[in-house]
């Protein structure tokens, strides 16, 4: 779960830390918050009431709600407080289940999906490609590792090894970077002839 939602969570801070690279961290509780809010396709819930039972309270939910007094802890109070509870727990196994079952047949037409429109692209030697970028530190900014661009080029692929794999040679410094596989590669479109060694997300 920790792997999806990072999945989620970082293209939302590379955007910040492109814009804002001196203050992006200061908008990581934010981002937080609208991913726990957000309602998931998969399970038509937000992930607070999948973990909590309920939805959270933002800012303007404070704005425009009303306010309640506390009870006091009285023995019947107490009693309608453990109903509260047990019903919630009711509650969070019936959405579990369903959001269990849901899960598996969303998970079974994605995979369907998937398999119709995927297709192995086929390259050549002397393709312009671009190659998926190691981590790495980027130049003096501190933007590197999982938030530097996703890939690098153009690239041209020099000899085919395999049918998965080729030597690649990258154009801005004429270095050939070694043997990569197809699967770390897409297609280069050339816009523009003067414009080499850039890099794209």
């Amino acid at each position: 779960m920790t792997e999806r939602v990072n999945r989620t969570l970082k293209p939302l801070i590379s955007i910040y830390a492109q814009q804002r690279p001196n203050s992006w961290d200061n908008e990581i509780q934010k981002l937080a918050f609208a991913i726990r809010t957000a309602v998931n396709d998969t399970t038509g819930e937000t992930p607070a009431f999948m973990m909590f039972g309920r939805d959270p309270r933002g800012p303007l939910d404070s704005l425009i709600g009303e306010t309640t007094e506390e009870a006091q802890p009285t023995t019947s109070e107490h009693r309608q407080i453990q109903e509260c509870k047990n019903n919630l727990i009711n509650n969070l196994r019936w959405a579990y289940n369903i959001v269990r079952e849901h899960s598996e047949i969303e998970k079974i037409k994605q995979k369907e999906n998937y398999d119709q429109h995927t297709t192995q692209r086929q390259y050549n030697e002397g393709d312009l490609v671009w190659v998926a970028s190691p981590a790495a530190y980027i130049g003096e900014n501190s933007m590197g590792g999982k938030l530097q661009p996703h890939y690098y080029g153009p690239c041209r692929l020099i000899k085919q090894i395999s049918p998965n794999t080729f030597t690649v040679c990258r154009l801005s410094d004429n270095v050939n970077v070694g043997a990569t596989n197809t699967d770390r590669i897409k297609p280069y479109i050339e816009l523009n002839r003067n414009n080499r060694g850039t890099t794209t997300t």
